[in-house]
């Protein structure tokens, strides 16, 4: 079969450094970050805009792994993977843009939602405390983070956390996460998060 031109010029022209649809699995995810590692040390020159990159990127996809929720809805399996994920990462000249997506249960988009919506309405300091809140009080989600990886996204990246969240059926929602990371190294010690 030949190849789709324009989806290879899409890739190009958006400047796709990765892209991965379908079931993650812990080697899988692993191998996602360290391709990754090497193509940030390829492309960047900035070594604090690669150690913010990297440790963004893993963040984002360690969250896409150990927050997926496998799909028993045969509407949902009959179109898409039941443990399918997204991962796009993208290069531009002045921010690296990643972005991931995968299904939620509709009952979960109420608590996710505050939850984005209140690290958002943060500044740096804020986040920083509460930070050190949630790790204080032990407050823990049934996997184990309390959702500790969207604050530390949100820290590094110094800008909003991007979501939507699309209806698929009753049960079922697809979660489309995303964040830039700057390539513009600030010279001053701001620490106003900025719109995205």
């Amino acid at each position: 079969m030949l190849p789709n031109l324009r989806s290879y010029k899409n890739i190009y022209d958006n400047n796709i450094i990765l892209m991965h649809k379908g079931e993650l699995t812990f080697d899988l995810v692993t191998s996602l970050i360290e391709t990754l590692e090497g193509r940030i040390n390829a492309i960047e020159p900035e070594r604090k805009v690669q150690r913010v990159f990297y440790s963004v990127v893993t963040e984002c996809i360690q969250n896409l792994y150990y927050h997926m929720d496998e799909v028993r809805d045969e509407d949902v399996i009959s179109t898409y993977d039941s443990r399918s994920g997204l991962i796009l990462v993208m290069a531009r000249k002045r921010f690296f843009r990643v972005l991931t997506g995968n299904f939620i249960p509709n009952y979960r988009i109420p608590g996710l939602q505050n939850s984005l919506d209140k690290i958002n309405s943060m500044d740096y300091d804020e986040l920083r405390d509460y930070y050190k809140e949630i790790l204080s009080d032990g407050k823990y989600s049934e996997k184990g983070t309390a959702g500790l990886g969207f604050v530390e996204i949100a820290k590094k990246t110094k800008s909003q956390l991007q979501y939507s969240f699309q209806q698929i059926t009753d049960e079922y929602s697809y979660f489309t996460f995303q964040v830039r990371i700057s390539r513009v190294l600030n010279t001053t010690k701001t620490k106003q998060r900025v719109m995205t």
